[in-house]
């Protein structure tokens, strides 16, 4: 089936509308960020992982290297201590990932919303 000129010119448009869309969705990492909302974080050692979502933390702004302290709110006691090695920033939903490897989604890792680029 041959593909017509109008075919072709579709296909360009959708690419074209499309590409930008899907770049802007995946995250990106960044040196530093500001959030107005904790979401969770998650610890995982092996295979084992423990999500906590009632947490604070001691500051809404954090750049690479500098560390963070994470306590339960409910009880006060401290879950984790960590200096910060990635930064993942998703413009689209305007979330971010904190965590304490160069990996994404593996040792422990803050997830906050209300989140932007500094």
């Amino acid at each position: 089936m041959p593909i017509t000129a109008w075919s072709k010119f579709k296909l360009i448009v959708f690419v074209l509308y499309a590409l930008p869309s899907v770049a802007l969705a995946n995250p990106v990492t960044v040196k530093a960020v500001e959030w107005t909302k904790v979401d969770n974080v998650k610890q995982c050692s092996d295979s084992n992982c423990n999500t906590f979502k009632n947490i604070n933390l001691n500051t809404n702004t954090i750049e690479l290297g500098n560390k963070i302290y994470v306590v339960n709110s409910e009880t006060g006691l401290e879950i984790s201590v960590f200096q910060v090695k990635i930064i993942r920033y998703g413009r689209m939903v305007k979330m971010c990932w904190i965590g304490d490897t160069e990996a994404v989604n593996e040792g422990t890792y803050i997830t906050v919303s209300g989140c932007k680029q500094k």
